[in-house]
């Protein structure tokens, strides 16, 4: 069975007061810890540990997702984004299909056809 994961970003401000930069703030995707079990930390697939207050749970992909975390995961990452379309409504690009050349999309009269 596969474990649930959760979405972190380390807090802008953590709680000794330092600052992390944006660049360090990617979304990282963490096993969802036992219900029964508290965690001195959460560890990511990637192998950052974070400590209790910083970091934030989000509920979408937010920023840049941490790529080691997305080559690590037992989840592959075009299934993950098919379930977060279900639950955002959003649309997403089908993994399985080549998109169109630029100039194609659309009618047959597009502004870039213009003689």
């Amino acid at each position: 069975m596969t474990r649930a994961l959760i979405l972190v970003r380390l807090k802008p401000r953590q709680p000794d007061g330092s600052v992390i930069g944006e660049s360090r703030r990617t979304c990282h995707l963490v096993p969802l810890p036992d219900a029964d079990a508290m965690p001195r930390f959460l560890t990511a697939y990637c192998g950052l540990r974070i400590a209790p207050g910083s970091g934030e749970v989000l509920s979408t992909p937010v920023g840049m997702p941490c790529e080691t975390c997305l080559a690590r995961s037992p989840v592959p990452a075009f299934e993950m984004l098919q379930q977060l379309r279900g639950l955002t409504g959003t649309a997403a690009a089908d993994p399985t299909t080549a998109p169109e050349p630029l100039g194609t999309a659309g009618s047959a009269g597009s502004a870039g056809d213009e003689r």
